[in-house]
């Protein structure tokens, strides 16, 4: 996995800095430093990393070399204690429409390359590791990138974004997990008939099925980003990550057994030093909830 590092000065000074053609944002998610692979460009804060497709001038298509290094850098960052979330997004015009199979899969069959086999788990990582990931689609999303935004715990778009599954209409079934997270995202009926009648459909469509939580007008979409980055990276990473853990294990407990560790989860907040501050924190939210203009927006019982 080829490599090169750029870092980046922190500071209130470079609050306004672009980073690889992204807009500037705040502080608490400056990138201290961008590692440029291959296919990747992997931007590091301090508790947020983004990843874009580096390759707009092949529309970020994906490749065996791209999916395998996506999941290295992806198994990388789940042992990182300090990040919150991963954010997934494409340099360009274009999310990732996929792989562009007349170009880079070899005819002969003795000579294509397919990615290794460990490296079709993107899915389960982005599913399952503790950070918070998110897919900023930016563009085009199809194939194999509609299937890695599906895997993303959150997914948001730009209005020129547009979807489809399209491995039926090459003739092809399903991969990295597509119809496991389609089902878990829409219910079954939705995600047969994405899957089974595929035909492209817009980031307003994306949002009214539930695809997308928001979207974002796309001349104000590197602001936009920019902001929701900064809200994201705001967060506390312990809270976060163990909102995404309870969420994992919700999806595989009986009830009962989920709201006990929940439960004890939830108490732990409370103990020593960080109870204090958590007590401060809910004060302090209670004061805000009772201030005059909210109190005159509170419906009268």
């Amino acid at each position: 996995m080829s490599r090169r590092t750029r870092r980046h000065p922190t500071g209130a000074g470079d609050r306004g800095a672009r980073v690889n053609g992204a807009a500037g944002h705040s502080a608490s998610d400056s990138a201290t430093r961008t590692e440029v692979l291959s296919t990747l460009d992997v931007e590091w804060g301090d508790t947020l990393v983004t990843l874009r497709f580096n390759r707009p001038d092949e529309h970020n298509c994906t490749t065996p070399d791209s999916l395998d290094e996506l999941h290295q850098v992806l198994t990388r960052l789940s042992s990182e204690d300090g990040i919150s979330t991963v954010v997934i997004t494409g340099s360009g015009r274009m999310f990732c429409p996929g792989a562009n199979v007349n170009r880079d899969h070899d005819p002969e069959p003795h000579r294509r390359r397919f990615p290794e086999e460990e490296s079709y788990q993107v899915a389960t990582l982005l599913t399952e590791m503790p950070q918070l990931t998110v897919a900023a689609v930016n563009g085009g999303c199809a194939g194999a990138g509609f299937a890695i935004a599906s895997a993303c715990d959150v997914r948001v778009a730009s209005s020129r974004a547009r979807f489809l599954t399209a491995f039926l209409q090459i003739g092809l079934a399903s991969e990295l997990g597509l119809p496991a997270t389609l089902q878990r995202n829409l219910g079954g009926a939705l995600a047969r008939e994405l899957c089974f009648l595929p035909e492209t459909f817009d980031a307003e469509r994306a949002r009214a099925i539930g695809f997308v939580s928001r979207v974002f007008d796309e001349n104000s979409w590197e602001q936009d980003f920019g902001m929701l980055r900064s809200e994201l990276a705001g967060r506390s990473v312990e809270a976060v990550r163990m909102l995404k853990q309870n969420f994992l294990d919700a999806a595989r407990l009986p009830l009962r057994d989920f709201v006990e560790i929940e439960g004890r989860r939830h108490r732990s907040w409370f103990d020593g030093e960080r109870g204090a501050a958590a007590f401060e924190r809910l004060a302090a939210q209670g004061r805000e909830v009772r201030t005059p203009e909210r109190a005159s927006a509170t419906p009268q019982r």
